[in-house]
This record gives C-alpha cells, structure tokens and sequence, in this order.
C-alpha cells in the first residue's frame, strides 16, 4: 500500500485532484530547470468515479502521459484527521499504538483503517507533543489507488488537501514568517496557517466562491461569516502558539468576485492580503498559470520540488 506521507523525488510530477463535480489534473517540471513551472493544468469535468477515472485516462492517453509519476489528493470527506496526544511508545510502535487512540474516533472498524501522522509544532499552552492523525477506510484507500492505475499513471504518494499548502515556494521561502493561505472552490474554503513551513492550523468551512459571488454592497454576509471564520483560526493560532501574529494571507483565486473580497478584507484586518502569484517562468501557457480549479493539484504536483 502506498504510504500517505512518503517522501516522493521524481523528475516530472502531475499532481490529481478528484472533486464533487470533475478532476483537476496539473503538471509541473520539478528538474533543475525552472523548478515548479506549470507546463499545464485542466479541469475534467466528470461526476462519479467511472466517469472520473474515464476523463482522467483519457487526458493521460491525449498528451502521452502514461506511466508518468502522480501524487493523488484526498478528498476531504474520504478523510478523518484527529489531533491527539502523542503516545509515550517508541517510534516503531507509534502507528499501531495512534491507531488504536483513534478507534472509539472514526465509524467504521478500526482493522479496516489505513492511518498515518504527522507532528504538530509545540505550543506554550501545552508541554504534551501533539500529532494529527490521518485515517480512511482501506476500500476507499484501494479505490484511489485503483483510479490512478486504471488512468495509466504511477502512483508515487496519497496527500491530503492540509498539507500540500507547504510545497508553495512563498511557504518554503518564508522563514522567520507566519503566512495564511485561504483557498475557495464552489461552496468551501480552507485556511492554513504557516509558520516557517510548518503547518500549524487548517481549518474547512462551508463558504466558497458561490457565496462570494452572491455578496452585494448591500448584502455582506458572506462576507462577514467568512471574516469570522478567519478571525477565530488567527484567534486560536495566537492565543495557542506563541509566534505573535499572521503577517500575511494570500487567496486564491483570484476572481471579479475574490477581488472585491479581498478589499472587504483588507479594511477589517491589519496584515497585508493579496493573491497567489505565478511568476512567468512558472506558468505557460494560461495567463493567470493555474486553472481556477486546480490550487491544490498544483501544491500536491510541487511535493518534493526545490524551488
């Protein structure tokens, strides 16, 4: 079985990204030469997995891709992460000792989990080391495995949407700094909250961009709730951690609709907001580099890429 979080090093990755209603497929040169850069990105639109699997195998046969390296995202309600306790046990013991912390956690039988961790930072509020759990059944597990083979691909990784945020190169570059990265698609966003290039809060909310298209000058509840969900993420980071406040946050994407958020936002809080930026080297031959759809296949495509 593939592991979740194992480490991947190839020379041209695709990142693939299964969503509610079509694939988002990305590829990205990850050699010495112009590390990162978009060669394409594309929206399948598709809903189920038969009709999923066909449109991802037909893109791969289309541009000759076959056997190519992919790293394949989770969709989040495939998913249970749970942060917990880190058990007092030796390494080679903590994935069965986290499997069986998880099990009165997830509702389905614990011998049927496939989990894997990842630590969390230290905090001053609380000396036990903490880590987040990462579970799914096996079936579903096996199912994307089965969707990449059938397409023709190489499955090298499974990732969740969490933490693919960190492969950006703003997060590998910024040192010393604590960024947000806020992402919006139809009808969610995701806030994830670095410091250096460790993840430290992710937090899904059920507000995306057709919410946002739906604000007004004179209706701005939309935006106002998702200024409190930000608010209560930046809330929990200061008062949890002791790295004082967000520097910046950047969106994506950038929309007629994200834009005029974006400048609501920017009066209510005091650390600088912009978008995700492409610079030209990255992206070819999309003007804006990424396909609306497509943030996260990228950031899962960049595992592993020095930039």
């Amino acid at each position: 079985m593939v592991s979740l979080f194992s480490a991947v090093k190839q020379d041209k990755q695709i990142g693939v990204d299964f969503l509610p209603d079509g694939v988002a497929v990305v590829r990205v040169q990850s050699g010495k030469k112009q590390p990162g850069r978009i060669v394409s990105s594309e929206y399948l639109p598709s809903v189920g997995q038969k009709a999923q699997v066909e449109a991802l195998q037909h893109w791969v046969h289309d541009n000759h891709l076959e056997k190519s390296p992919c790293i394949c995202l989770l969709a989040i309600e495939d998913c249970d992460t749970h942060q917990v306790e880190k058990p007092d046990v030796d390494e080679t013991e903590l994935s069965q000792a986290l499997t069986w912390r998880i099990k009165d956690l997830i509702d389905y039988d614990i011998g049927f989990a496939v989990v894997d961790s990842y630590p969390m930072p230290e905090s001053n509020k609380n000396n036990t080391p903490q880590v987040t759990v990462v579970s799914a059944h096996e079936s579903v597990i096996g199912s994307y495995v089965d969707s990449i083979k059938s397409a023709g691909l190489n499955l090298e990784a499974i990732d969740i949407h969490d933490l693919v945020g960190k492969n950006l190169a703003c997060i590998q570059r910024g040192a010393g700094q604590t960024q947000a990265i806020l992402s919006l698609v139809e009808n969610t966003g995701l806030l994830s909250i670095f410091h250096d290039t460790d993840l430290y809060v992710s937090r899904d909310f059920r507000i995306g961009i057709n919410q946002i298209e739906q604000a007004s000058n004179e209706d701005q509840a939309a935006y106002d709730s998702l200024l409190l969900e930000i608010q209560r993420s930046l809330d929990y980071f200061e008062g949890f951690y002791n790295h004082g406040s967000v520097s910046s946050m950047l969106i994506y994407p950038r929309l007629p609709a994200t834009e005029k958020m974006v400048a609501y936002l920017q009066n209510a809080t005091s650390f600088e907001i912009d978008f995700v930026a492409f610079d030209e080297a990255q992206s070819d031959p999309s003007p804006t580099g990424l396909e609306p759809h497509c943030f996260h296949a990228y950031c899962a495509a960049l595992r592993g890429v020095s930039q």
